[in-house]
This record gives structure tokens, C-alpha cells and sequence, in this order.
């Protein structure tokens, strides 16, 4: 069983069906553990669908990283599972959840209604609104909440945590609806060192007898303060439950003001995945599967699912749902199209895609002393140094023993030239502060034999110190190139590759500066460190048209798109004639990383919203928005037109999240450009 590494978590979990399915996210319950889906998802599959099964906290072989506290409360366990899916790359989604994974799908869909589709609850209510404390009759039901409560209670199940757990089948189903063999199977769940704690924290917190995890506070708040859900859900009622038989949910419709439906099983207990597997998947798969847009006032005629008449009983149910049951394929089409490509450890921010499909990243030492700068991408998303390991070899830790001249220092920029090369960026800035002399550097590897063949030195009086080389972009015919300087004064630097000669262009330039009116906003909060500084980088973003003769260029910390023709790029023009020569494209945004496709379309990134826009005319628009997209970054283009970014998580590293370790994971994604 594979594992998916969380900042508390190493969460096992198994991913099946179609790859290109809509993905339904399979939650188990307590006590229970994954397998608990087993029997239902080859029908899932069968339907299209990707099911993606973790094992919660404290079961089985999910195992706490470090010291992270050992609670389980709804809200904590709906984090983790967006972790997870986070780190497989899956943004919109649809749960299945029964008992523990009940509430956990309800806190989802209250967190993440962006992301959430459709909900399936099984066997256990929603806590929408808080809980109340039930009536006597349903709170003897629930004696075990108020068991665990107490020292004695808790220290009782430390001793016996598998004797609980077995009196919990035995009485919350049909006799005799489980075989000893099956549940010794799950029982090895129970087993994982940290079961007791998560169950203990659990249930106390549920009451107000333990605080939930604090970094989730915020969701149990939410979930409390909401009071209905409109999203397409089923609730699952065994009618044989001993622990929340159907009195326990006569309130649960109400919860729900969108298309819904009550599934009541007959003979069957609280365990319905388990004990009506036949029974309860086609239910998911139409749920899953059905197109709940097409609901109406009709809907009684055609006995779809609901809004009107909130609940059906019984089998019935069958033929109401089917009637929405119009394919998979449909359903997927609201996905988002930002594919994850590969998951790193440390900052990446540069990407490059060459002719032949070849994927190369780089890591700057911006936080932390990354242990490699230049990587290739290989096919199951792992890295290898590139070229070698000795060019990567260079480390703050030891600065005074390595050359900087032939190692990477503190890589910003790969970008292949469509001439068999990839070439290396090299600031020679640490943390982005102080040039170290004779560090800042263009590298050209050949594709062809991974090995560099030549090295252009950015001399002192090009790369002045504040200078910090940023973006390169390259004539058509591989002869110059174009760099940004978004240092302290901001500039367009132009490198002949032949000679290696270099100048300054723009220097000081108003189209190449901070523009100080500019907030960088992120979830309308300005973006600060802890001393009141926001983001202030000069020109970032580069483009060059596929003909060679316009650069497109932007500040960071600036909302103007600008040109120039490069023709008043030479050494020979004056400045003066240079700075006439500038050309307002645009009022854009804050934007990061710029790329001028094959198509001749210039797409922008945009940070704080998440987003990814293109130009049109004299403005731009929207292409792709995705809360993965923690700070888009840099752009590349792959041979068959989709391009690839990086989220590079700015915010989230310490210069503004002072707790924040000093490495940060981040991602590459891939999508595929709509066409005008």
C-alpha cells in the first residue's frame, strides 16, 4: 500500500480505477478500517470512477510524523484528507464516508464547497449546527462516548482495545452478519500505537470534554455555525442500526436544502458497506455518476432525487436515482484541468520542457541550503541532479570550499533555447540577498551529451550587487538573450552568447521598477514579513514574440505589461531612444512568470488569486484558477502544447510564515490551453 507524506501524517491508502476517472474519495469509520470499501469499489470502477481510499490517523499503517498531537476530531481528519489529495494532485472531488468518515465528508463539503461535489453519509448524521445532547434513550445507545470520558473508561480500552472494538460489531448489527476471520483481519488496524489516543480524542472532543486540534478549530466552527448543505447528497440508514437506528435521523433532511435522498436498508445494521455491498453500490454509482443539474419541479414525476420531498424510503430509491444516471463521463467534465505532475521537498521555481518532452526543475536557496539546484523530471515524477552531481554540489554550509564559478549557487531560471541546449540562471544570491562575487553565471548544457559546454560570467558592473538575475528568454536564432534584473534596481539585461559580452538596458527605467501603488494581496490580506515589508520585485516576468522582435516584460510588485522592440535593445541606442521606445501593453496584475506560447498567445501567472490568465487584446482574462496553485511561478512549454507551472508557495515560506520550516513542499502541474 503506498503512502502520501502530510506535514503530521504518512497516510496509507490505495488509489483505484480509471486514472482519468472522476475521483470519489472513500472515508472509513470507527472501528473499522480501508478495507471496509473493498467489496463496493469494483462497482465504482466499473462506472468510471477513481476511488481513492486512505487509512485515518491512528489506524493501520498511517503513522504520525514527529510530535504531532494524536487528536481525531472531524475537523482534523477533513484536513488530512485534503492533504491527501493535495499531494496526489486531485482538486475536485466527491466522498463516500460512513461513521467517522460521515462527519468527516460533512466538515469537507463545509471547508471546501469549492472542491466538494457530492456527499454520500453513511450510517452516522451530520453535526450540522452542533450537537445537541441527545435523549436519554439515544445517549444509552452511545454509552461508550461517555465511558471513554472517564480515566477508568480510557484506561479500559488501552487494555482491550480490540475487546471494544469487537462488542461495537456484535451489537451495532445483526447477529451473526460478521465472521471471526474478518474482523481479526480489520482488528490489525487497531494495533497502530496511536489507536487509543485518536479514539479517546475523538469522542471527548466531540462532547467539549478535549479541545479539537487547534489547527482545525477553525472548521469545527464552521461546521457548527452552518446549518444546511445544498450539495447533491445520500444518507444511508441501516434500519437494524443499534447505535443510530432511524429514530437517531428523523432530522437529518432538514440538513439539506439541495437534491437529496434517504437510502433505508432492510436488515441491515450499521455497517452497510460491509453487510449490503450489492446493495449500497449502485446507489453510489448513480449518485456519483447522475447529473443532478437536470433536477425541477418534476421531479416527483420522474422520481429523481428530491428538493421538494426530501427523502425516499426503502428500495424505492432505486428507480429514483436511476433516473439521473446519465455517465461518468459527463460528471468529469467539471474537473479542474491542472494536472500534478511531481511533488518536491524544497522550493522549486523554474521549469523547463524541451522539444523532445524532456522535464527539468530547479530550487533556489531562498529559505533553505537545497541540497540540489538543477533536476531532471524523470517519468514517475522522481529527480535526478542534472547535469551531474558535482555541478550541484555547492552548499551554503560550504560556501568558503567550493568554487562558485563552476557550481550552482543559487539557481532562478532554466530555459532550453530550441537549439539542443538548456541553459542555467544562476543569481549567485543566497537567500536572495548578497551577490557573491563571481557567482552570477549563465550555464549551457548540451542536451544531447548532459554536459556543460560553456559558461558566460555576468560581470560586476552587469550584475551589480542588489542585482538579481531573474528570467531569460531567447532570440529565435540562439545568438541573445534577454534577462530580467528584479533586484533593487530593476532592468532588462541583453547577453550576446557568442562573445559573452553583456549590457544593461532600462536601468532605473519606470517600466522596469517597483510600482510602489501596488499591494500584493492574498485572500485580501497584504502579504507581509514579520517586519512590514511586502514583496517588492522589480522586472520578473519576461516574453519574447516567436518572430524575435518584441520582449514583453512586467514587475513582480507592478500591474503593467510592457514592450519593447528588441531592435532598441542594442549596445549602440541610447537610452533615450530606448525609453521613448517603451510601449504600455496592458493593465494586468500582480504577476510572476510570463511564457509566449508557440500559438502566440502570452499566457501570465497570477499569485494571488490563484490563477493562470492570458492576454487578449489590451486586457486579460481567466484560463485556469486552482486553489493548488499556491503562487504559480514560472511557465514551459511541452511538444504537444501544454504547458507546464510551478507552484512555488511563496507565502508560505518563513519570510512571511515565521514558523514555517525552512524547507517547504512544493508542486508541478500541467495543463492543456484552451484555445481562443
Amino acid at each position: 500500500m503506498p503512502t502520501l507524506t502530510t506535514e503530521d501524517l504518512d497516510i496509507a491508502y490505495t488509489d483505484g480505477g480509471p486514472r482519468d476517472g472522476q475521483p470519489v474519495l472513500l472515508i472509513h469509520g470507527w472501528p473499522d478500517d480501508a478495507s471496509t470499501w473493498d467489496a463496493v469499489r469494483p462497482a465504482l470502477h466499473d462506472a468510471g470512477l477513481r476511488t481513492i481510499v486512505p487509512t485515518l490517523r491512528g489506524f493501520g499503517a498511517t503513522r504520525f510524523r514527529g510530535d504531532a498531537p494524536r487528536t481525531g476530531n472531524s475537523a482534523i481528519l477533513a484536513m488530512d484528507a485534503i492533504a491527501l489529495m493535495d499531494g496526489l494532485g486531485i482538486e475536485r472531488f466527491m466522498v463516500a464516508g460512513h461513521d467517522w468518515g460521515s462527519n468527516t465528508a460533512e466538515a469537507l463539503a463545509v471547508g471546501w464547497p469549492d472542491r466538494v461535489e457530492r456527499i454520500a453519509m453513511l450510517a452516522t448524521p451530520p453535526r450540522l449546527g452542533g450537537m445537541p445532547t441527545p435523549p436519554f434513550e439515544q445517549a444509552q445507545r452511545q454509552w461508550y462516548h461517555w465511558f471513554m470520558a472517564t480515566g477508568r473508561g480510557a484506561q479500559a480500552v488501552r487494555d482491550d482495545r480490540r475487546g471494544f472494538a469487537h462488542l461495537h460489531w456484535v451489537n451495532w448489527a445483526p447477529r451473526g452478519w460478521f465472521d471471526e476471520e474478518t474482523f481479526a483481519r480489520v482488528a490489525v488496524s487497531f494495533a497502530n500505537p496511536d489507536w487509543v489516543d485518536v479514539t479517546l480524542h475523538s469522542y471527548r472532543a466531540r462532547w467539549g470534554e478535549a479541545e479539537p486540534d487547534p489547527r482545525s478549530a477553525w472548521l469545527e466552527q464552521k461546521v457548527k455555525a452552518t446549518k444546511s448543505l445544498s450539495l447533491p447528497t445520500l444518507y444511508f440508514q441501516g434500519e437494524r442500526d443499534g447505535v443510530n437506528p432511524p429514530s437517531a435521523a428523523e432530522s437529518v433532511p432538514a440538513k439539506f436544502t439541495g437534491p437529496f435522498a434517504v437510502v433505508s436498508l432492510s436488515g441491515v445494521g450499521h455497517f452497510p458497506q460491509r453487510e449490503a455491498p450489492n446493495r449500497v453500490a449502485p446507489h453510489l454509482v448513480r449518485l456519483f455518476t447522475g447529473d443532478p443539474t437536470t433536477l425541477s419541479a418534476d421531479t416527483e414525476r420522474t422520481m429523481t432525487m428530491n428538493k421538494v420531498k426530501p427523502w425516499i424510503a426503502g428500495l424505492a430509491v432505486v428507480g429514483a436515482v436511476a433516473a439521473t444516471a446519465f455517465g461518468a463521463a459527463q460528471a468529469r467534465t467539471a474537473a479542474s484541468p491542472l494536472s500534478l505532475v511531481a511533488t518536491f521537498d524544497h522550493q522549486v521555481t523554474g521549469v523547463a520542457v524541451t522539444e523532445d518532452g524532456r522535464r527539468f526543475v530547479n530550487f533556489p536557496r531562498w529559505t533553505d541550503d537545497a541540497p540540489v539546484s538543477v533536476a531532471e523530471v524523470m517519468k514517475d515524477g522522481t529527480t535526478r541532479p542534472y547535469p551531474d552531481a558535482e555541478w550541484n554540489s555547492w552548499r551554503n554550509a560550504r560556501a568558503s570550499e567550493l568554487s562558485v564559478a563552476d557550481h550552482f549557487v543559487c539557481v532562478q531560471s532554466i530555459v532550453p533555447d530550441g537549439h539542443g541546449h538548456l541553459w542555467v540562471l544562476d543569481p549567485g544570491a543566497p537567500g536572495n540577498e548578497k551577490i557573491l562575487e563571481g557567482a552570477p553565471k549563465l550555464v549551457r548544457i548540451d542536451l544531447a551529451t548532459n554536459r556543460v559546454s560553456k559558461v558566460i560570467p555576468v560581470p560586476g558592473d552587469v550584475a551589480l550587487q542588489g542585482t538579481y538575475l531573474n528570467d531569460i528568454r531567447f532570440s529565435p536564432d540562439g545568438k541573445t538573450g534577454y534577462i530580467t534584473d528584479s533586484g533593487t534596481r530593476g532592468a532588462i539585461i541583453v547577453v550576446d552568447l557568442e562573445s559573452g559580452e553583456s549590457h544593461r538596458t532600462l536601468d532605473g527605467h519606470v517600466s522596469t521598477q517597483v510600482d510602489k501603488t501596488v499591494k500584493v494581496l492574498l485572500d485580501g490580506k497584504p502579504l507581509v514579513r514579520p517586519d512590514g515589508r511586502q514583496p517588492a520585485f522589480s522586472a520578473d516576468g519576461i516574453a519574447l514574440s516567436n518572430d524575435g522582435k518584441t520582449l514583453y516584460y512586467q514587475a513582480l510588485t507592478g500591474k503593467t505589461l510592457y514592450s519593447i522592440d528588441t531592435a532598441k535593445l542594442r549596445k549602440d541606442v541610447s537610452e533615450t531612444d530606448r525609453a521613448s521606445a517603451v510601449k504600455t501593453v496592458a493593465q494586468t496584475h500582480v504577476a510572476d512568470g510570463l511564457w509566449m506560447a508557440r500559438s502566440g498567445t502570452l499566457y501570465l501567472t497570477s499569485p494571488t488569486d490563484y490563477s493562470i490568465t492570458r492576454l487578449v487584446g489590451n486586457r486579460v482574462e481567466p484560463v485556469v484558477s486552482d486553489k493548488r496553485l499556491r503562487w504559480p511561478d514560472t511557465f514551459s512549454e511541452g511538444p504537444d502544447g501544454r504547458l507546464y507551472v510551478t507552484a512555488s508557495h511563496i507565502q508560505d515560506t518563513n519570510w512571511f510564515v515565521p514558523s514555517a520550516p525552512p524547507s517547504i513542499r512544493t508542486e508541478l502541474f500541467v495543463f492543456s490551453p484552451k484555445t481562443k
